[in-house]
């Protein structure tokens, strides 16, 4: 989405929350997607959102959560109504930024990371020292994100499931607990990748779609609302309410 197309979706969106004045988090889970969090200006990042804007997020949706008594909940494979938080990718600023700021609000989130990001050596990219450290923070859910971070639609069965086993089972060694949860990499799925992502003993798994998580019957394609680096808080929280469903 450009930037002309982007500022349109902005007006429509308002348009939409303003006639329609829904509120999406009472009909089931609202999951926001989060990717990398900092504060490189040079960066021109659709994912890369800065601290500030973070902060300035949770804050304004945490009022407006309690204003409406509205609970935030972790992603499960059965859903609730309420707000759920993850992260994709395994940034390290996850640890740094993100999680002082959420178990400090009580806020339960989901990270998903991928095995290759975190052996890569690579700094932006959460180490496995650094995923026992989230591991043990209380609320936290680390799931998988794939082993190399390949869209699975496109791969054959027997490489998909070796992709699939490989991420769950380094993930369980490294932060001795079960591994219950994956993320596509890219949004990328067929009815037969949840079929393969059941068969490997994942119980949910969370799309790039936008929507509500109502049914059991979405486990292995839970929605989520995308955040990107120039959403503002008004924008996130017309997002959250359902206002950009429609329109993505």
């Amino acid at each position: 989405m450009n930037r002309t197309k982007y500022l349109l979706a902005v007006g429509l969106a308002e348009v939409t929350a303003a006639v329609r004045r829904n509120n999406a988090t009472l009909f089931g889970t609202r999951t926001l997607m989060y990717h990398n969090l900092g504060d490189d200006a040079s960066c021109n990042d659709l994912y890369l959102l800065s601290s500030d804007s973070f902060r300035a997020q949770i804050e304004v949706i945490s009022q407006w959560a309690r204003n409406n008594r509205i609970p935030f909940v972790p992603l499960k494979a059965e859903p609730g109504s309420g707000i759920a938080v993850t992260f994709d990718d395994g940034y390290r600023s996850t640890l740094a930024i993100a999680a002082p700021l959420l178990v400090q609000h009580g806020i339960p989130f989901h990270v998903f990371t991928t095995r290759a990001y975190s052996q890569s050596g690579d700094a932006r990219y959460l180490n496995e020292t650094d995923l026992r450290e989230l591991a043990a923070l209380p609320d936290v859910v680390i799931g998988a994100h794939g082993t190399t971070h390949t869209q699975l639609a496109h791969m054959p069965l027997d490489i998909l499931h070796r992709e699939l086993l490989d991420a769950k089972d380094w993930l369980q060694q490294v932060i001795q607990r079960s591994v219950d949860s994956l993320s596509y990499p890219h949004g990328s799925f067929t009815s037969a990748t949840t079929e393969a992502v059941q068969r490997c003993g994942y119980s949910y798994a969370c799309s790039s779609q936008p929507g509500t998580f109502r049914s059991i019957e979405q486990r292995f394609s839970i929605p989520r609302i995308d955040i990107w680096s120039h959403d503002s808080v008004r924008t996130t929280l017309h997002k959250l309410q359902g206002a950009w469903d429609w329109i993505l």
